[in-house]
């Protein structure tokens, strides 16, 4: 995070210099533009949100138990991430979260209260995984490319597009490939939490896992939609479905 924190601001710097003509590098304005909101969302999500985080944390008053340390120390003898419990905020969920720049797992009490040592076991891998495979920073990342870079690359093929046919077309084009990558943001999002599920359940059995997920949506403990296409988490049927 330190490294991502050092680029950010970096880039952060240049682009407001560039963009006050302190610096002069023969860029398209609008393509200026994109580069600096990428880097403003950058220094936000490396920056801003770690420290909200810590905040959170505060608030959330965190306790350490042995018993959720012993349950990640199980599942990786070699980890050293830090899990706490919280009866406040987020009492009926688990979470990564950020301290000191360190990512760490947070569980409600009445998530903890609610489900078996097996059960929580899955909820624990899983999120383990997302911090073992950096599934937040990729969502990030993931997440500055659609808004920045895809910009940036239609404003650079679209005077070619245009040449080649008209402008209406091109701009059927750049919608089409903008909300595609839009759309593959949430997809890939999605895959990562299905893997993690598929990384916990190797811990339980899938039995064990798919009751858990059960149990999650009978007491809506997770938020549920119909519909998740544009959600960063596929709905508990989809999850289930994958463990089978």
């Amino acid at each position: 995070m330190k490294i991502l924190q050092l680029i950010s601001i970096s880039l952060l710097t240049m682009f407001i210099l560039m963009k006050l003509n302190v610096i002069n590098i023969n860029l398209k304005y609008h393509i200026l533009h994109y580069l600096l909101n990428a880097s403003l969302l950058l220094t936000f999500f490396s920056i801003i949100f770690p420290l909200v985080s810590y905040i959170k944390l505060k608030r959330m008053n965190v306790n350490k138990t042995q018993f959720l340390n012993d349950i990640l120390r199980e599942i990786d003898p070699n980890q050293n991430v830090e899990i706490f419990i919280t009866d406040k905020f987020m009492k009926n969920n688990a979470a990564v979260l950020y301290r000191r720049n360190q990512p760490v797992i947070v569980c409600g009490d009445g998530l903890v209260n609610s489900l078996s040592r097996e059960q929580l076991k899955f909820l624990i891998a899983h999120e383990y995984y997302h911090i073992k495979k950096n599934h937040m920073l990729k969502n990030i990342l993931s997440f500055i490319f659609v808004l920045a870079g895809v910009p940036i690359l239609l404003l650079t093929i679209s005077p070619y597009l245009i040449s080649l046919t008209s402008l209406f077309t091109t701009l059927i084009i750049s919608f089409i490939l903008y909300v595609s990558s839009f759309t593959l943001h949430f997809v890939f999002s999605q895959r990562r939490e299905l893997s993690a599920d598929r990384f916990a359940s190797s811990f339980v059995g899938k039995e064990c896992a798919k009751e858990t997920l059960s149990i999650l949506q009978e007491q809506k403990l997770v938020p549920e939609k119909s519909y998740s296409l544009f959600e960063t988490h596929p709905s508990i049927k989809k999850r289930i479905e994958n463990i089978s």
